[in-house]
């Protein structure tokens, strides 16, 4: 199949980036210092209980400063007085987008109150996605007291998704938000959540006519419930979609779309946010983003997802197709500290060259996971079902894992969700800076985020790491005694069964670290006691296929 590869261009607004004077209109974020008498005024947009309750659960205590208040309505009024056109206003940047002539830019950027300004994003498509029908497949036999996944049971396997699927995880409860192109859920992978009453808003940002529909492929990935076609992992999660992504190449594709986007997806409760979107060059002439760009905080779509996970929004970037190209990196949203960027691989589990790479301009490693983003079984827009390569066929998977965790613990805020993610991939003990820390093992990740309840916590003073280990793999235990004496690890099943021991022989006084190897027993939730000089306490270990 021909690799599908969306390449969406960002004219910088950041040092080192390249500007050229328009000699028309063209459309400007203005970014204000305040928002005037914001602080008098009570917030006249009001979200969700929905998204009031999920901030409470997992936002961050100390939420951004007036996130709820809107941009100064006497701001936007001297814009249009000057002959500005507003498009879209953004609580979460301050800051509103508005189509402004050369001789606007000098007056508007004069005006007291405004910060800066930046060009709004353009599109440039180097390849557009193909997709090819398929012929309908012959199903597998179904599995035993669980599902027909047909063709998508290998990419749903490689991940385990499967196994937490079988386990009763489908994404039930949570609410799962899309920021794409055309979405079609009368298709017969995604009617069940309409006809459940589970398709929550569809909204369309770009007030524009367009027939690319990457939003039904992407969506189906995670969403999807055809038995003996195709099954998503979460496919009784509620949704959430957004029509942000304009993708014909003659006319604009703009970033306050996908802004605005993500600030409705949010206020309206969703839980979870998949963006196969990626931003990294701009329209010839108009300047590029520059690899040092990438650091987290630069970019407005970076920007506004740390304030979405903030805010207790689980946000999954892929990673980018850019892997084998001039611009290689990761694109951004993906190089958000807070945002879980996938990468693609093989079925073998090799990196897909395609795949954007990282580390950030600020030396963090990224990408975090991997999954199936090669031959990915997707719903078609002519019907049926196709093939489809790209990490944004990646991410939607993880987004469905995520799903998977919140349902086991709907506690868990967006870091901890990365983390448990990081922490029982497939390359946990040696990330790298091309698939991370490996390919997402959402049975681990489950079992990992079913474990850690209140009461089970680690004791001190000792700690095993890490939590999460293959059969053979490396463990190691660390140790602070105040005397010396024998020390036994032994390891026990979760009905208090011995079942091996890690350890056995003496200790030192003061800190010790012991390198041991994982047990090769089957996978599951274990339970590793330590017994030694004034040392009695235990702690988890998730033992992985």
């Amino acid at each position: 199949m021909t690799r599908f590869l969306l390449v969406l261009t960002l004219a910088a607004g950041a040092a080192g980036a390249l500007h050229a004077q328009p000699t028309a209109t063209a459309k400007y974020w203005v970014f204000f210092i305040d928002k005037g008498d914001g602080a008098a005024r009570a917030p006249s947009f009001v979200v969700s209980e929905r998204a009031a309750a999920r901030r409470a659960l997992r936002g961050q205590a100390a939420r951004p400063r007036g996130v709820d208040v809107p941009v100064s309505p006497a701001y936007v009024a001297a814009l249009e007085a000057l002959g500005a056109e507003v498009a879209v206003e953004s609580r979460w940047l301050n800051a509103v987008s508005a189509v402004l002539t050369p001789a606007q830019i000098d007056a508007v950027a004069a005006l007291p109150f405004v910060r800066e300004l930046r060009p709004v994003a353009r599109l440039e498509r180097t390849t557009l996605p193909s997709f090819t029908p398929l012929a309908p497949p012959s199903p597998l036999a179904p599995v035993a007291g669980g599902y027909d996944y047909g063709p998508s049971e290998a990419q749903l396997a490689l991940v385990h998704a499967d196994a937490a699927l079988e386990a009763g995880y489908d994404g039930d409860g949570v609410v799962l938000g899309y920021l794409d192109t055309l979405f079609d859920f009368s298709h017969q992978a995604l009617v069940h959540i309409p006809d459940d009453g589970r398709l929550l808003g569809v909204e369309d940002f770009t007030g524009q006519e367009q027939d690319n529909y990457h939003g039904l492929n992407t969506t189906s990935v995670a969403l999807g419930f055809d038995p003996g076609d195709l099954i998503g992992p979460a496919f009784m999660a509620e949704v959430l979609a957004a029509t942000t992504e304009y993708a014909p190449t003659e006319t604009h594709d703009e970033e306050d779309f996908f802004i605005a986007g993500l600030e409705w997806l949010e206020a309206n409760g969703v839980d979870v946010v998949n963006v196969s979107l990626g931003y990294s060059t701009f329209d010839p002439g108009e300047g590029d983003y520059t690899y040092e760009d990438l650091d987290g905080d630069t970019t407005p779509f970076t920007q506004a997802v740390d304030r979405a996970a903030a805010l207790g929004v689980a946000v999954v970037v892929a990673a980018g197709n850019e892997g084998d190209g001039s611009w290689r990196y990761i694109t951004a949203p993906a190089d958000a500290d807070s945002a879980i960027a996938v990468a693609a691989v093989r079925l073998n589990g090799t990196r897909a060259s395609f795949s954007g790479v990282g580390p950030t301009a600020d030396g963090r490693l990224k990408p975090d996971v991997a999954a199936l983003g090669v031959d990915v079984h997707v719903a078609s827009r002519f019907g049926g079902y196709t093939d489809g390569n790209g990490t944004s066929f990646a991410a939607p998977m993880v987004a469905g894992v995520v799903c998977q965790l919140l349902e086991a613990d709907p506690t868990l805020d967006p870091i901890a969700i990365r983390d448990l993610l990081r922490a029982t991939a497939s390359q946990a003990s040696d990330p790298d800076s091309l698939l991370g820390w490996g390919i997402a093992d959402a049975e681990a990740a489950v079992l990992l985020a079913v474990a850690a309840e209140p009461g089970v916590a680690e004791a001190r003073p000792w700690r095993l790491f890490p939590s999460v280990a293959r059969a053979g793999g490396r463990l190691v235990a660390e140790v602070d005694v105040a005397r010396p004496g024998p020390l036994t690890l032994a390891l026990y099943d979760v009905l208090g069964r011995r079942v091996g021991t890690l350890y056995d022989g003496p200790v030192a006084a003061g800190p010790t670290r012991l390198p041991l190897a994982a047990p090769a027993l089957a996978p599951g939730l274990y339970f590793v006691r330590a017994d030694g000089p004034d040392l009695h306490a235990a702690a988890r270990l998730v033992v992985v296929r």
